[in-house]
């Protein structure tokens, strides 16, 4: 009897692991496809704008403030972590300073500083409207079953 009730508990164990990891592989699939999906958005969009649409400053949307897509968005299935100010798991990252896309911003995972505009030389004034090179990093975080969990995906947009 005490054979048959541990080689129960061991399985249960075994069922319980199982059932976590398969909902940790679900989670990070939607992670990585959210990311992915968000790629090929900024990817699609008219390059001179794919800054002002995507950046997290409502004042310089194309058309009008608070009309473009922005700096954060959704991911069905994940919730944010507790310390996500706005809800959503997802986040657009570019070299900026303020509202100010830069040169001289020290972000490696993004390969800067770097020249932007194709002069030759970095430097601190803003590129948002002259860029030739965009970095962005998209980023997904969300409050997984046991713990924090994150994807990012960087890359350099170009004109196509």
């Amino acid at each position: 009897m005490v054979v048959l009730a541990m080689a129960a508990l061991g399985l249960s164990r075994t069922m319980v692991a199982s059932s976590q990891l398969a909902s940790a592989t679900r989670e990070r699939a939607v992670a990585v496809e959210a990311v992915r999906r968000m790629l090929e958005d900024l990817q699609d969009a008219d390059f001179a704008q794919v800054f002002a649409l995507y950046d997290a400053n409502p004042a310089n949307d194309p058309g009008g403030a608070g009309t473009a897509p922005g700096a954060t968005f959704s991911a069905d299935g994940l919730d944010a972590t507790l310390s996500d100010a706005d809800g959503l798991v997802g986040e657009i990252v570019f070299p900026v300073t303020g509202t100010q896309l830069r040169e001289d911003k020290q972000l490696p995972q993004l390969g800067m500083p770097m020249d932007l505009d194709g002069n030759g030389a970095v430097d601190a004034l803003d590129h948002a409207t002259n860029y030739q090179l965009l970095p962005v990093l998209v980023r997904v975080a969300w409050r997984g079953q046991t713990a924090p969990m994150q994807v990012e995906q960087s890359t350099i947009l170009a004109e196509r």
